[in-house]
């Protein structure tokens, strides 16, 4: 049974770090209507600069906090000891990766960028990069706030970050508009703000020494974990690496606005995974094999109930938002992909039911495995797809590299537990979703509300008759917490 308590602050962790994805919502109309063109894209791409530092800089080590400091649970002196370590060398992660960066950064920029976009190193890049290891330091510190049980201020320090670049993003573009000076310095100086606090969390609850004694087990666990989060932000950022070279830039600006409008599709997953994951785990531990079981099976049955009818409902409403917050209409013209890109979060459902069992099992050689191969085929199927189909191409890659996704995770995962589910309900809504979305956009290319609004009232009534028993089930256990 789930307690009072850890719902609560399931829900605290939850909302907390999705504030980032909100707050990067929230901006997003004032990002389109008081930015020029260029100025638009480029910011679109520093953004992705950051993310990727911000893994670069991490070194995975914020996942293995947890695992660590509770295997240290004993030793409250070792996990201050640990804590303490864990701030330096993030802190010497970032001073040598910082001064690497200043001495190759041209380099890379002019490797990386078509000239047309007018990326520069100086100074809006390295600020993308700095602002990553601030917030890879930050991340660590509220990771560490988790587990020291302090639900409340990880939520304030969490909230500061929001308002402080909502503030000074939205009053730089204020002062400054056409200009890079307000989105750029409201991701900076906000991440000062978070770093200041973020050692201010360390220094609070940790030793601040180094203890080499640590760092064996800490490159066991992040060396390949560290590679799966980078195969992430392959699968989600390459396709805007390659389009630079084959499509227009108001083009891309059109797609990352819509792909960042997805974010409200992330968070409800990201949230429904939160609160799924540890029931399921402890439903499978009290079975004392590794099973799966028809009480376990229901959540991810609801979880694609709720994910597909979500899908369906953004596409519904993204059209709608634009047209009242966004004021110019080249943002619109990817209006037409919408259903398309909807199906790439299809498969969710089935990627979670297994990625629970590869955690459950804590089997991340075989998570590496199954993320490097899928990376290289969203690299090598997203370059081929934009060069002959420009766009479309690389909505098609992403939806094919799913499929290979699921099916490698299906194929390899069949020695580590015993799978017993319907495969209708789990494997076959989703593709059924997909197809139907294909046809529709054969049969009408152009975004057409009514068939979206009829796709939903048809799946509403499909879903009520298949998961009328599994929804009423885990009502019923949520109303009978203690």
């Amino acid at each position: 049974m789930i307690s009072k308590s850890f719902l609560k602050s399931s829900i605290i962790i939850t909302l907390s770090g999705a504030l980032p994805m909100v707050g990067g919502i929230i901006l997003l109309p004032f990002y389109t209507n008081y930015l020029p063109t260029l100025q638009f894209t480029q910011l679109a791409y520093y953004i992705l600069i950051t993310l990727l530092t911000q893994i670069i800089f991490s070194f995975s080590i914020d996942t293995y906090y947890g695992v660590k400091y509770t295997q240290l649970a004993n030793e409250p002196q070792e996990q201050k000891k640990f804590t303490g370590t864990i701030s330096i060398l993030l802190l010497l992660i970032g001073i040598i990766l910082l001064l690497l960066f200043s001495i190759s950064g041209d380099f890379l920029f002019s490797t990386c960028f078509v000239p047309e976009f007018e990326m520069e190193f100086w100074p809006w890049g390295f600020y993308s990069i700095l602002t990553g290891f601030f917030n890879a330091y930050f991340k660590t510190a509220t990771n560490c706030l988790i587990y020291f049980k302090k639900e409340r201020l990880y939520f304030g320090v969490n909230f500061i970050n929001f308002v402080a670049t909502l503030v000074i993003s939205i009053g730089g573009l204020k002062l400054f508009p056409d200009s890079l000076i307000g989105p750029m310095y409201g991701r900076l100086l906000s991440g000062a703000i978070i770093f200041l606090l973020a050692q201010y969390i360390y220094s609070s609850n940790g030793t601040l020494k180094f203890e080499k004694t640590f760092l064996k087990d800490l490159m066991v666990f992040c060396s390949p974990y560290v590679l799966v989060v980078f195969c992430f932000w392959i699968l989600g950022n390459v396709d805007r690496l390659f389009l630079q070279h084959f499509i227009s830039n108001i083009e891309i600006n059109a797609y990352d606005t819509v792909m960042k409008c997805f974010f409200g599709v992330m968070f409800v997953q990201n949230g429904l995974s939160a609160v799924i994951f540890p029931k399921v785990y402890e439903i499978w531990k009290k079975e004392g094999e590794n099973k799966t079981t028809k009480e376990s099976n229901r959540y991810f049955n609801v979880f694609n109930f709720v994910n597909i009818m979500q899908l369906i409902f953004f596409c519904i409403v993204i059209p709608v938002l634009y047209k009242i917050f966004i004021n110019k209409p080249e943002f619109y013209q990817s209006d037409q992909y919408i259903g398309l890109l909807a199906t790439t979060y299809a498969l969710t459902g089935i990627l979670n039911y297994y990625l629970a069992t590869i955690q459950f099992t804590k089997n991340s050689i075989l998570l590496l495995k199954i993320y490097l191969i899928t990376a290289a085929f969203q690299i090598a199927l997203t370059y081929f797809g934009i060069k002959h189909f420009a766009l479309l191409g690389a909505i098609y890659a992403t939806l094919i590299t799913k499929v290979i996704q699921v099916i490698l995770t299906v194929l390899l995962t069949k020695n580590i537990f015993k799978y017993e589910y319907n495969y209708f309900k789990i494997i076959g809504l989703p593709f059924i979703f997909i197809v139907y979305n294909i046809i529709q956009y054969q049969i009408s290319p152009d975004y057409n509300l009514y068939l979206y609004l009829g796709q939903f009232t048809l799946f509403s009534i499909v879903f009520y008759f298949i998961f009328k028993n599994e929804i009423k089930v885990v009502f019923q256990q949520y109303l009978k917490l203690k």
